[in-house]
């Protein structure tokens, strides 16, 4: 008689992603520079499984506030702003906390919902603002970009000890800067909160943010979709929209990460005997589920059941069990727990099968055991 406590731990990612496409993208009529803008290749792609979450090895002092009040300044159109921000440190504290290591979709960073209240300050403000200036929706955009370029340039390795360190937007703030991917996170995740159709821009050593105008807007733009996004610096005072730099201006190859949220579900299960007589044996099973991704998993259900290996790897002891889990917001956790009972003299697995409306089925299976 053998009794098997089985663990595994698998990652997933939601299917709400775009499928890889190319297209060629048409020169803008005009670029702000005077220079002709050249040729664009854009690409979409979908995002992939985390590996393992880096922890920064710096940290602002705490000194036992309980917030953070940070002070910015920056000029749009002749005029100089300055604004203090408060953010309270346990929200800072809980993205400092979360992955750090999504690469392949950087568009993520910008589309949490834990951080939408503290962004709703900024943008009312932002709003408020541009209507007692009379801005057009170009003066509004190229506000919040000014305010972004703005903040001071600094590298990963300098502020946290590793290469590559993407900031969610709240980190960016209370880390007052960061290299180009931060604040492009930051400006992407403001401009879309505000209701402008953004994407992320990804060139060849550097990150951009791109916006579609209903206004007349000019300059470098890059197509997808059919739609036109105009390239916003986000790392250097002084560029409007339409404008790039000339060292990136000459890559030709751009990634477009588009503005969509993809939950992402982790699961691990344990399998405990929990009784057994002289015909089978019977497992408690729970499955622990966690949202790593931005954005709500709507409808997660656990299909938990023994596979009788001895009658082939498709054929279920009776019952499989379905249980409804529900949504799990970004960040929860959840789970689901079910008995599964084996006869004895058998060769079987325990699988747990967890699926929901808006992410990727995540399949986990024990080891071969005997019962």
């Amino acid at each position: 008689m053998r009794y098997l406590p089985l663990l595994l731990v698998i990652l997933a990612v939601a299917a709400a992603g775009c499928v890889a496409v190319r297209e060629s993208v048409s020169p803008p009529a005009e670029a702000l520079s005077g220079n002709d803008t050249p040729h664009r290749t854009a690409t979409a792609t979908s995002p992939t499984t985390p590996s393992s979450s880096p922890t920064p090895t710096t940290h602002p002092s705490t000194s036992g506030e309980l917030s953070y009040r940070r002070d910015f300044a920056w000029t749009y159109d002749g005029d100089r702003w300055t604004w203090s921000l408060s953010i309270p440190k346990a929200a800072y504290d809980y993205y400092r906390g979360r992955a750090h290591d999504r690469e392949s979709d950087y568009a993520q960073y910008a589309l949490s919902e834990h951080d939408r209240l503290y962004l709703k300050g900024m943008i009312d403000r932002f709003r408020e603002t541009g209507e007692d200036r009379g801005y057009s929706e170009a003066d509004q955009i190229g506000n919040v970009v000014a305010f972004v370029q703005a903040l001071p340039y600094t590298s990963d390795a300098e502020t946290t000890g590793y290469d590559e360190y993407p900031r969610y937007p709240l980190e960016t703030l209370v880390d007052h800067g960061g290299d180009c991917e931060d604040t492009a996170i930051l400006a992407a995740a403001l401009l879309t909160e505000m209701g402008y159709g953004t994407v992320m821009i990804e060139l060849p050593h550097h990150m951009a943010v791109g916006v579609r105008c209903t206004d007349a807007c000019y300059g470098t733009y890059y197509e997808y979709r059919g739609t036109r996004y105009f390239y916003l610096e986000t790392t250097e005072e002084g560029w409007s929209i339409g404008e790039q730099p000339p060292e990136f201006a000459k890559s030709g190859m751009a990634t477009i990460r588009p503005m969509i949220q993809a939950p992402q579900l982790s699961m691990r299960f344990t399998a405990t005997p929990s009784s057994a007589s002289a015909s089978s044996v019977s497992y408690r099973v729970r499955c622990d589920i966690q949202n790593i991704g931005s954005g709500t998993a709507k409808g997660a259900t656990v299909r938990i059941a023994a596979l009788a290996i001895s009658r082939g790897d498709g054929f279920v002891w009776p019952p499989e069990i379905t249980v409804d889990v529900g949504d799990i917001l970004e960040g929860g956790n959840a789970s689901a727990e079910a008995t599964v009972t084996i006869p004895r003299g058998e060769r079987s697995r325990i699988r747990c099968l967890l699926s929901g409306s808006n992410v990727e089925p995540v399949e986990l299976r024990s080891e071969t055991f005997a019962t």
